[in-house]
């Protein structure tokens, strides 16, 4: 008990020091953000706001600052600050073998820490921990992504299917398919999509509702396709898992390493068998409307340490960059 007050206080204290405004009467957001020198729309998001007429009095304010730790640390995060829904790398001083950051712990190869950030995470400071003697303690600035809001129309037929019980054992496979962490990538370089032809008909994130009804957010991305489309590995991997689910239908799962498995949804057939090897380009199945949904497509979701992540950040070129050290193993 005296350990936990101990280290309460610490955070307590990290917290207490961060630069965070009160809104006094008659201020405006763009006031704050020229008194504090910081752009308007950074401001915004640092702190989830979307109408940046619609401030309170008393509202706390989070001010996007430089890094909250000593430049004497040799760390460097990218991207800088964090944003909803997407991962960070984590480059690390000599001697830290991990991170504790949103409730996870990330295990670090050759010196390099990929991290997810919730999509669901709330904008504003967020503290971590160095794993290594000594550990050491620091906050993060994570900003909104900005993601919209759809309503899914679901016939009673499909909405008489949802069985919670059947949707969580399904994740549970999904979870195991994934694997656990290795410290070896089994990548080489940006991704590629998986279609030829790229028409996102869903963004990842975005928070949904079926038939008006709260339903969490998207926690992949929806390609157009017509039935019977190829469907190609972004990346080298092993197959983890390819089978018929009850939600997701025909369903192909790659293992990619250090925590990084991609899944491939509502195919028409698989080709990729369990355990088999693939290269970036090779053949996975075909585009289908299998499980439920409302129609052909493909649903593409990448899963960082079980953490649903944006698919379309492992095909830029900086992340490539930034996680070299790791892959040169």
């Amino acid at each position: 008990m005296r350990r936990f007050i101990w280290i309460l206080l610490i955070f307590s204290s990290v917290l207490a020091a961060a630069p965070v405004h009160v809104v006094k009467p008659g201020e405006t957001l763009y006031r704050v953000a020229k008194n504090y020198g910081v752009p308007l729309e950074v401001l915004a998001k640092a702190n989830g706001i979307t109408d940046v007429n619609l401030i309170r009095v008393g509202q706390r304010l989070v001010i996007p600052t430089e890094p909250g730790w000593p430049a004497s640390w040799g760390l460097q995060i990218d991207p800088w600050p964090l944003v909803q829904g997407r991962v960070a790398v984590f480059h690390l001083p000599q001697g830290v073998t991990a991170v504790r950051v949103f409730n996870l712990r990330v295990p670090a190869a050759a010196g390099v820490a990929l991290a997810p950030v919730p999509a669901d995470s709330k904008p504003g400071l967020h503290p971590f921990v160095l794993v290594g003697p000594p550990d050491r303690r620091g906050e993060l600035l994570l900003v909104s992504g900005g993601y919209a809001h759809e309503n899914i129309a679901l016939s009673r037929e499909k909405s008489a299917l949802f069985d919670r019980q059947k949707i969580r054992a399904e994740k549970k496979q999904l979870l195991s398919a994934c694997g656990p962490w290795t410290a070896e990538p089994l990548w080489r370089g940006p991704w590629r999509w998986p279609l030829d032809e790229v028409e996102v008909t869903s963004a990842f994130g975005t928070r949904r509702t079926y038939n008006g009804r709260p339903g969490g957010w998207h926690g992949g991305i929806d390609l157009h396709a017509a039935e019977g489309a190829p469907i190609y590995a972004p990346a080298a991997g092993v197959v983890g898992l390819s089978k018929k689910l009850y939600v997701r239908g025909n369903t192909v799962v790659l293992r990619h390493g250090l925590g990084v498995c991609s899944g491939y949804y509502h195919m028409s057939k698989r080709v990729a068998q369990e355990g088999q090897k693939v290269n970036k380009g090779d053949l996975l199945g075909y585009v289908g409307a299998t499980g439920l949904v409302t129609g052909p497509h493909l649903h593409w979701e990448v899963r960082l340490l079980g953490q649903t992540t944006y698919p379309a950040v492992f095909t830029k070129d900086w992340l490539w960059r930034a996680l070299q050290p790791a892959l040169r193993r």
